[in-house]
């Protein structure tokens, strides 16, 4: 009969505390779209009992968001047979993604649990935009947390790190909310039996393979028996504590990230090296996480850090790789963080004066126009266009990309110099060089795109024809 007591108990505490953390985050408000992500297990089907639960008293229209991994063959298919039966028997919609993770992982150079949450993030992003959802719920506890912090620890972590899970976060249009997160998973255990909860057990959160199972196996244990029986609770309070702090900081990074970035598309975002050299290395470290996360999601580890700040104070010009096809590279006045792009193919086109090229090879349209006037002779610093001496010039232009032997002749030389050496004395970055449009005139290099004219055929006072080619990234209408 205690025990019987105490089931319930714990079961009333799970219902008054997630209300509490609802209220205290602001997860949820009364009328709106929510849908609950349900994998099946113990923790999510119980979420989906207490949000139904709430939904009823607060008018939520709710949905069900379900995803098939298929690394556990029928076991996964059975996952995902319960929650359609679940959603079927609380007569609430339910929207099911299949992916095949052990695929992504292996194609992206991932793990499978960072490929996992990958393909359900983008899941979750791309329902709650189609169906005008206004918050995700996800089913992490305090025992997940406390997990993540260890984690995070173990494998070398700054304060960011240190917040593990956040209580609510944004997904473009919509919120992640977690309102389990102040809930021991014994409670919810004590809630699903004291509310005779069906679900699914996965075996793969025994195996000892997989570093938080060794956690949450091996070493809690260990830790609450011989130094803290509160650990847990400990352990996940850390991020609160943390978040003070590290609001600031972010707040701080956000306004010079907005600031110093001085370009910034898809592929490529450039910072100013003086001014980010004035900054602490703690908003330099955020800076540099804030571009790696806008190109590719990828998290700034300590070792990577570490190693480019050591170039950065001691190298004027340098490229180092970074996580998910990164590169940093620091030459002249500027910092570049971008993508590793793949080396372009061979390309040859011909064009004329009033003829617009697209080059897919380099993504890159190619405008060829003669001026109408004698264009201002100031050297200018927009080198998305070069102007060229029509006279000197033999038409139809041919626009490739480099091949061995070939030679510039730089401004003010009185020769040709190998392209190689210009290139590298320009600190164009080595991965950059098969991707520059190199325009020749009767098979002399006329201009290299957005770098430089040649001395025999740039603009002078005698000139009288003006040939202006303009380089655009993209497809131009």
């Amino acid at each position: 009969m205690k025990r019987q007591e105490q089931t319930l108990e714990c079961a009333l505490r799970v219902e008054d505390q997630l209300i509490k953390t609802i209220r205290k985050f602001r997860m949820i408000e009364k009328g709106e779209t929510v849908f609950v992500a349900v994998s099946g297990g113990r923790d999510s089907v119980t979420l989906l009992h207490l949000i139904h639960k709430l939904g009823l008293v607060w008018k939520l229209r709710l949905g069900i968001l379900h995803v098939n991994h298929g690394l556990r063959g029928k076991a996964s298919d059975a996952d995902e047979a319960f929650v359609r039966g679940l959603a079927k028997r609380l007569a609430i919609p339910i929207f099911v993604d299949r992916v095949n993770v052990a695929e992504k992982a292996k194609s992206e150079g991932l793990s499978l649990e960072h490929a996992g949450r990958e393909a359900r993030y983008h899941f979750f992003e791309k329902m709650a935009e189609a169906k005008h959802a206004h918050k995700i719920v996800l089913g992490h506890t305090q025992d997940d947390q406390a997990e993540t912090v260890l984690m995070r620890i173990i494998g070398g972590t700054g304060l960011q790190g240190l917040q593990a899970i956040r209580p609510k976060r944004r997904l473009n249009g919509a919120y992640l909310v977690r309102p389990l997160l102040e809930i021991p998973r014994a409670d919810i255990s004590a809630y699903a039996k004291e509310h005779a909860l069906a679900y699914r057990e996965d075996a793969s959160n025994r195996s000892l393979k997989f570093l938080r199972n060794r956690i949450r196996l091996k070493l809690l244990p260990v830790l609450a028996k011989s130094f803290n029986p509160q650990i847990k609770r400990t352990l996940a309070r850390l991020p609160h504590l943390l978040d003070v702090d590290l609001t600031f900081l972010e707040e701080t990074s956000a306004l010079f990230y907005r600031r110093l970035t001085v370009q910034k598309n898809e592929n490529e975002i450039v910072f100013p090296k003086r001014s980010f050299l004035r900054l602490s290395p703690s908003v330099q470290y955020r800076l540099l996480g804030r571009a790696m996360r806008s190109l590719a999601e990828a998290d700034l580890d300590f070792d990577h850090w570490n190693s480019f700040l050591e170039l950065l104070q001691t190298e004027r010009h340098f490229q180092f790789q970074l996580p998910r096809k990164l590169l940093a590279s620091v030459s002249g006045a500027s910092i570049r963080i971008r993508r590793r792009l793949p080396a372009a193919l061979p390309f040859s086109y011909s064009v004329s004066p009033g003829d617009r090229l697209y080059l897919p090879e380099i993504d890159v349209t190619v405008s060829c126009d003669e001026a109408a006037s004698r264009p201002n002779l100031v050297r200018k610093s927009d080198r998305s266009f070069e102007l060229l001496d029509g006279g000197k010039l033999s038409f139809p232009l041919q626009i490739r990309n480099r091949k061995p032997g070939d030679r510039f002749q730089p401004l003010g030389q009185s020769k040709p110099l190998k392209l190689k050496g210009f290139l590298m004395n320009k600190r164009i970055p080595l991965e950059d060089r098969d991707r520059l449009p190199l325009v020749f005139s009767t098979g002399v290099l006329a201009c290299v795109g957005g770098v430089a004219v040649s001395e025999a055929f740039k603009v002078s006072v005698p000139t009288q024809r003006f040939v202006r080619l303009s380089f655009k990234k993209g497809v131009m209408p």
